[in-house]
Parts: structure tokens; C-alpha cells; sequence
């Protein structure tokens, strides 16, 4: 029988259920057993149409389990996910298959997502899929399960990924917080209170830290926590910049009581601290020394009491980075007040340069609201 006429008959009995006929069709012909057609292998023929007992069959035979191919070019796994055939997917992942995540097309977890198959989702990651790992190409950037899920629509199965997401990264993220706030302690002293925020859908939740004037520094401290609790990028490009927290340092006698709070002559510089912090978990891309955020286009003045209107992020003297026990880098970047024609000057000559200039009247890198303007200078 020729090759071609054979492996329609052989695709006609697994259609047909017939186990009896595949057997004696395939024999013990290893190389006609793991053939790869245009379906994918003899595998991916049953997994595809849901035959339970073939597969439990051919796999006896000796079929590799993780042959690639169909159209999607993944394991046999990859289409019984797609299709829904739980059954499938645990005698496979019973036999040994591999969870490929090597990319989107091959990630049954994504085919479960795709297909609404709620089930198989839960039992991946219950075996342990990645869910975190994220894909960029030309359907997708940077896009994990979650994420995934949620623009397919995939709500049920979006809420079990977040559940799942939130109940891994606890205990991790709570370690990480507090080997921070160590860290903040040694650096500026005890920490004072701390400023909480809940921000429904928001990827992070970010804390500020009150630290008060000490005898080593004369000024209040604000440090965030929380925002490197989430890569803000993990494109190639991003690698070393992908954690980070920040700080601002207010004069010793600025009000951060709650009824000041109310003023945005005093609540500005918390406000800025906050959505700054959110920016790169919200939108494509990370911040780093250098990045130069305007208050609106043209810059308008933070409050009414300072023509301060754009702010400067500049590596923390004193601080840099921090290595936690799990070596993950977390760059301290100051935010730093400037006027719209310190701007142009960073724009112009760039930023090392206005902060040389800023360094040159002051170090302390401490809010003044009435300073000097360097860009008015000739």
C-alpha cells in the first residue's frame, strides 16, 4: 500500500475510533508511527478529534509524545487543550508530556484560553505552567496568560489566573516589601507612617513611606513600595532597569498632616510620587535616570505657590540599587522638580548636563519650591 493511501486509512480509523484497525495498520512500524503529516502526528490526529482510548493506544505503541506539529507546531498536548479534551491533556500530562511555552502557538495553556476550556486551564497551572511568562510578537507585546485571557474575553478564566497570580506572588512579594523597608531604614532612618492606596484593576499597589528629619538628614523623605513588586518591562532591552522605587525629599518643615493633605500646595508631591510610580505598569515601556515627565503639554505649575512644573528622574545618591536575597536589581531614582526651561536644557544638551548645573547650587536634591532657575540663567 502506498505511503499516502495508507496514512488516509490510518486517519480514517482513528476518525472512525477503530482501535483495532490503527494497530493493524501501524504494527510496529516506529517511523509510521510518529509520521508527521499535515494534521500533526497519528497523536495529534486523536487528540484533535477526542479519542480517548487511540491515544492511551498509540501512546502503548511507543508514539513520541512530544513530536511537534499541526498546524500551530506543538505537542499533541497543545491541540487536546485547544479542543477541550480534559480527558487527553491528564492522560498525556500522566504520560509525560511536555509543557511547551516556548511560544504562544505552543502553549496549551494559551490553546485553553482561546477555547474558552476553563478545566484544562485550571489543571496547567496546577501542574505547574508558567503563567507568567510573557510573548511579544505580531499579534502580541509583552502579554502573559492574564492578559490574555482578558483580551479574549475569557473573564472566568482571567479571575482564576488573577486568584492564582495573587495567592503565588503574596508570600514572595511580602518578603521582598519587607527586605525594602530595611533597606529604606538603614538609608534614611525609622519610617514615620505609611501612606496606603487601593486602586481597583491596578497591577500594583503602592505604599509610600513617611520617613521624618534625623540628625544625618534634615529633610523628610518619601519612598514608595510596591512598585517593583511587578517587572515594569521584560523586553531584552529593559534588562537592569526592570524594578525600581522612588524618592522625593520635602523640606523638614513641609505639612504632611491629613488636613494639609487636602491643599495640593502640600499634596502635589505625593500625588506625583504615586502616578509616576504607576506609569510604567500602565503603559509600554520603563522609566530610568533621565526620563523627564511635564505637567501636561505646554507644562503648567504644580501648585500655586511654585512655577516647579516638570520633574526629573535622576539616579538616588546615597541609595543607587538594591540586590534582595532573590539577586533581583531595584534602582532608586529621585524625583526631581524642575522648571520648563531646565527642560529644554536637558532636551538640548541632555539631561547629565542639567543635572551637573542643578548639583553645582545644590546637592541635596531637597524640594524647594522657590528655587533658583537654572535655565533663566545666561
Amino acid at each position: 500500500m502506498e505511503n499516502i493511501q495508507l496514512a488516509k486509512e490510518i486517519r480514517t480509523a482513528i476518525k472512525q475510533d477503530n482501535i483495532e484497525r490503527v494497530v493493524e495498520l501501524i504494527g510496529s512500524d516506529v517511523e509510521l508511527l510518529n509520521m508527521v503529516t499535515t494534521f500533526g502526528t497519528w497523536l495529534h490526529v486523536a487528540a484533535t478529534h477526542g479519542k480517548f482510548e487511540i491515544v492511551k493506544c498509540l501512546i502503548d505503541l511507543g508514539a513520541d509524545i512530544n513530536r511537534r506539529g499541526g498546524v500551530f507546531g506543538g505537542g499533541a498536548i497543545n491541540v487536546a487543550a485547544s479542543e477541550g479534551h480534559l480527558d487527553i491533556v491528564i492522560c498525556l500530562l500522566s504520560s509525560g508530556a511536555e509543557i511547551d511555552v516556548s511560544e504562544p502557538e505552543r502553549n496549551p495553556l494559551f490553546a485553553a484560553i482561546r477555547g474558552g476550556h476553563v478545566e484544562i486551564v485550571r489543571l496547567l497551572v496546577e501542574n505547574g505552567i508558567d503563567t507568567r511568562v510573557r510573548y511579544t510578537g505580531a499579534s502580541m507585546k509583552n502579554m502573559n496568560a492574564l492578559a490574555f485571557a482578558r483580551e479574549q474575553g475569557q473573564e472566568e478564566i482571567a479571575n482564576l489566573l488573577d486568584s492564582g497570580n495573587k495567592e503565588e506572588i503574596k508570600d514572595t512579594t511580602q518578603h521582598k516589601t519587607t527586605e525594602i523597608l530595611d533597606y529604606i531604614t538603614e538609608q534614611f532612618g525609622p519610617i514615620h507612617h505609611t501612606i496606603s492606596e487601593i486602586i481597583p484593576g491596578s497591577k500594583v499597589a503602592v505604599d509610600i513611606q513617611i520617613i521624618m528629619p534625623t540628625q544625618e538628614h534634615d529633610f523628610i523623605t518619601l519612598v514608595t513600595t510596591g512598585m517593583s513588586d511587578i517587572a515594569m518591562d521584560e523586553t531584552e532591552e529593559s534588562a537592569g532597569f526592570r524594578y525600581a522605587e522612588l524618592v522625593i525629599k520635602l523640606p523638614a518643615n513641609w505639612s504632611i498632616t491629613k488636613d494639609d493633605m487636602a491643599n495640593n500646595d502640600y499634596f502635589w508631591p505625593l500625588k506625583w510620587l504615586k502616578m509616576v510610580a504607576h506609569i510604567p505598569h500602565s503603559y509600554d515601556g520603563w522609566l530610568e535616570a533621565g526620563v523627564i515627565l511635564p505637567n501636561g503639554e505646554p507644562p503648567m505649575p504644580f501648585a500655586s505657590n511654585t512655577a516647579l512644573s516638570c520633574v526629573l528622574l535622576r539616579e538616588s545618591e546615597g541609595m543607587g540599587s538594591f540586590i534582595d536575597s532573590e539577586n533581583t536589581v531595584i534602582n532608586f531614582y529621585t524625583l526631581l522638580p524642575i522648571y520648563e526651561e531646565e527642560r529644554m536644557i536637558a532636551l538640548q544638551k541632555g539631561h547629565d548636563y542639567l543635572v551637573e548645573k542643578l548639583d553645582e547650587f545644590d546637592r541635596s536634591n531637597v524640594l524647594d519650591i522657590k528655587r533658583q532657575n537654572i535655565g533663566l540663567i545666561g
